[in-house]
């Protein structure tokens, strides 16, 4: 329904008082986009080229559901040189009424948007091994700092009593571009 007179919102549509200025009626179906098309139409819009500041902050951090995995710009430097972390989401995206600062020491300004979330380490020689750590607690994580999401990782097996994963190689290739497109490389 595109017209809100009273008749049209009461469903009564032969009495509508715009249909002289619309014409006839016609019916057009609308279909939302699906997760991964939706995805692909942010990063295929430039994020990470220059307009990413056009969007509101938080793009990509829209589109993390409880659960799914997703890849952040790491601090620079950061004790374990690494160039991104991953983390899987585990609370809603939010704006801090208040400054907070984690458990890892990150300190984040009230009115940062932000997510939570449970931190894997790269493990060992393979840059796609990841661990996590289960006494590791939530990381909060600034949205704007997203830089890839809704991916799979593989369970590995164990290691160092934490479940490790891995990430295909084309996953790890697509968020090192990610992460090229975001620092202008």
């Amino acid at each position: 329904m595109c017209c809100f007179c009273p008749s049209c919102i009461d469903e009564d549509w032969d009495n509508c008082t715009n249909s002289e200025y619309t014409g006839p009626w016609t019916l057009h179906n609308v279909h939302p986009k699906k997760p991964a098309d939706v995805v692909d139409y942010v990063e295929a819009m430039g994020h990470g080229e220059g307009i990413e500041n056009q969007w509101d902050e938080g793009t990509l951090a829209d589109l993390v559901e409880v659960g799914d995995f997703f890849a952040v710009e790491a601090e620079w430097p950061n004790d374990y040189d690494a160039e991104f972390w991953i983390l899987q989401y585990t609370k809603p995206l939010h704006v801090l009424p208040h400054s907070v600062t984690d458990a890892y020491g990150e300190t984040h300004d009230a009115g940062t948007s932000v997510l939570k979330g449970i931190w894997y380490q790269q493990f060992g020689k393979s840059p796609t091994c990841f661990v996590r750590y289960d006494s590791a607690p939530e990381s909060v994580v600034a949205a704007r700092r997203v830089i890839h999401v809704r991916f799979a990782l593989s369970p590995t097996g164990v290691l160092r009593n934490s479940p490790s994963l891995k990430l295909s190689n084309d996953t790890l290739e697509a968020i090192l571009a990610s992460l090229q497109r975001v620092q202008g490389i």
